[in-house]
């Protein structure tokens, strides 16, 4: 009877002991906002290709100027007009930033020449260890003729806007 009677007791106070307990709650860390981060953004215009398939070389034909507006580390966006390319710019960003660059290229009709035009819009965007796009095409016409017929059937190719998410 003291083995029983002794069990119990024990049993008692240790159940005593469990559910007399409160858990101090620890305290919990106040959202801390995580310490932004910078990062090199690099905008580019270039006027050169080289496909890597067949390794051509495509130059852009000179005939054409270029227009266009980049996003700055302020989120203002900063116009350039008819830049002698190639051209770039290297700025440093605060993360999360969305990079921007858009614009329209032109030209004269007057000033194509007669034969072999080759024209795309080369931007690139780098940032954050990314690139946008990731690939180009040149678009070559072996007349001025067969240039003018194509852009007036594909007007939009002569603007583009890109943009990259840097994080």
């Amino acid at each position: 009877m003291k083995k029983v009677t002794f069990l119990l007791a024990t049993l008692l106070i240790g159940g005593m002991m469990l559910t007399g307990c409160k858990k101090t709650p620890t305290p919990s860390t106040p959202d801390t906002p995580s310490t932004p981060t910078t990062k090199t953004v690099v905008y580019k215009m270039d006027n050169t290709y080289v496909d890597k398939t067949t390794s051509t070389t495509f130059v852009i034909s000179p005939c054409f100027h270029f227009s266009f507006s980049y996003k700055d580390a302020n989120g203002t966006m900063v116009t350039v007009n008819d830049p002698t390319l190639p051209w770039s710019k290297e700025i440093t960003v605060t993360t999360p930033f969305e990079a921007k660059l858009e614009g329209t290229a032109t030209y004269n009709e007057a000033d194509l020449p007669e034969d072999r035009i080759n024209y795309d819009a080369l931007v690139y965007i780098l940032g954050g260890g990314t690139q946008v796009p990731q690939e180009h095409y040149v678009r070559s016409f072996p007349t001025k003729e067969k240039f003018l017929e194509y852009m007036g059937n594909h007007p939009d190719l002569m603007s583009y806007s890109y943009t990259l998410s840097v994080n």
